[in-house]
């Protein structure tokens, strides 16, 4: 299987003749960090889920805001805003397995970090530094870790940990942070971390991953606890093959319905993509990893901020972050989710990346306002998704759907929901056995 834009002609490439390639991982980058301390995510995460989603763009509401709140009001008004200088974005990004198959189109490769100037804020939580003398190790609360990994990235790797309660087994996703460098401080350390926890432990959706702790285990290395979702990656799913047409449909608006939520928490991923998105036993689709994501929007706030920084996988990465300094990451999302939408179809990327020196994309945005699903939009079934996956790969951020304006397109509403992976429709969801899930690993 390669995820490689079509031919000339826009025809897709044969599912069966492609070798599997490498994952792609992510060019790194600093988001805004949240205005929160370590111990204001605590309360907010052991406050209960919402029994249902906010709609889009729904004001308050937000635990995450809320808390933010509370830690900006405690902060002293006169502290320095002063940022840290942006590092020089490096191109670090590995090369595939193949280069060259059928016909040179490109693979969905992991590719490694890039780090580049995003803007993350002052303020992280002063008792993060010094929790590791009070907290109860990883192996008490959540059981033994496996050595081998379940998932590996270019900041952490996840291990699965078996916790025994009485009789029962709970399964938890333990996601171990990398060392902390000899260049950055213990409080530079610590915020990274706390960073990424204070805004996914506040996040409660169906279609996103539930962060349960932050600990460190017993070699005082720091560890994010999170579900375990046994159906892997939708990756791996896609590399597999076999996905129906309706099973498609099924976790494209599984994963809009995710970052809506996201976007009504006035939180913006930046970072989607088929790795990115998990399946759990029932065959929902579970966005994680929020590493890069970023808060472009506080609870006491009408305007949404402009993000920076290039982050992300190159082949989902949306134009305007290659082209401006500031972008609206909230389309950034639509952009990459359009994308995963394309890979699940063929199997294969669109285009190799969003830069007019890239053929595919040339020839699409020449085409785009003269057809009504330019190439390679006109291979996407069924006809009714096309105006819609076309607006939201709009070229021009200004003429691209927002999630809201997604949620109410007529295709996009007739689409089947499974529940417990079947539908009315009649699909499932196929989650592999663990051995199968480790070949495709």
């Amino acid at each position: 299987m390669n995820l490689a834009p079509g031919g000339a002609n826009g025809a897709p490439k044969s599912p069966g003749s492609s070798a599997p390639p490498s994952r792609n991982t992510s060019v790194k980058s600093s988001s805004r960090a949240a205005h929160t301390a370590s111990k204001d995510a605590a309360a907010a995460n052991q406050a209960g889920p919402g029994a249902a989603p906010p709609t889009p763009g729904a004001p308050g509401g937000s635990r995450l805001t809320a808390a933010a709140l509370r830690d900006w009001e405690a902060k002293d008004t006169g502290k320095s805003k002063k940022q840290s200088k942006p590092d020089d974005a490096k191109s670090s990004a590995s090369s595939t397995l193949r280069d060259v198959i059928l016909g040179g189109a490109p693979l969905l490769s992991r590719r490694g970090s890039n780090t580049s100037a995003g803007g993350r804020s002052e303020g992280g939580s002063k008792k993060g530094s010094e929790s590791g003398k009070e907290t109860t190790s990883l192996l008490k609360k959540y059981g033994v870790c496996e050595k081998a990994a379940i998932g590996k990235g270019a900041t952490a790797v996840v291990r699965l940990a078996h916790k025994w309660d009485r009789s029962t087994e709970k399964l938890y996703a333990v996601k171990e942070f990398r060392k902390r460098r000899k260049n950055e401080t213990e409080k530079e350390y610590v915020k990274k971390l706390t960073s990424e926890f204070c805004i996914s432990s506040t996040l409660h959706h169906i279609n996103i991953v539930e962060t349960v702790d932050l600990v460190q285990d017993e070699n005082r290395h720091w560890c994010e606890v999170m579900e375990y979702c046994p159906g892997g990656d939708l990756y791996a799913a896609i590399k597999r093959g076999g996905m129906s047409q309706t099973e498609v449909e099924c976790c494209f608006k599984q994963i809009i319905h995710g970052i809506a939520y996201l976007h009504s928490m006035g939180v913006a991923h930046r970072d989607i993509k088929p790795e990115n998105l998990l399946l759990d036993a029932s065959g929902h689709v579970k966005i994680t990893d929020f590493g890069v994501s970023d808060v472009f929007r506080m609870c006491w706030e009408k305007s949404t901020h402009y993000s920076k920084g290039l982050c992300g996988s190159e082949p989902y990465i949306a134009p305007e972050q290659f082209e401006h300094k500031e972008y609206d990451a909230r389309l950034v999302d639509v952009w990459a989710a359009a994308v995963v939408f394309y890979c699940m179809q063929f199997q294969e990327l669109p285009w190799r990346v969003a830069k007019m020196s890239d053929p595919t994309f040339k020839d699409f945005v020449h085409g785009y306002h003269g057809s009504s699903a330019p190439a390679p939009l006109s291979n996407l079934s069924p006809r009714e998704c096309r105006p819609l996956l076309k607006k939201m790969l709009c070229p021009d951020p200004k003429g691209r759907l927002f999630t809201e304006d997604i949620l109410k397109d007529p295709w996009f509403v007739s689409v089947q929901l499974c529940e417990n992976g079947t539908a009315a429709d009649g699909h499932k969801h196929t989650i592999p056995a663990a051995g199968q899930r480790e070949r495709d690993s």
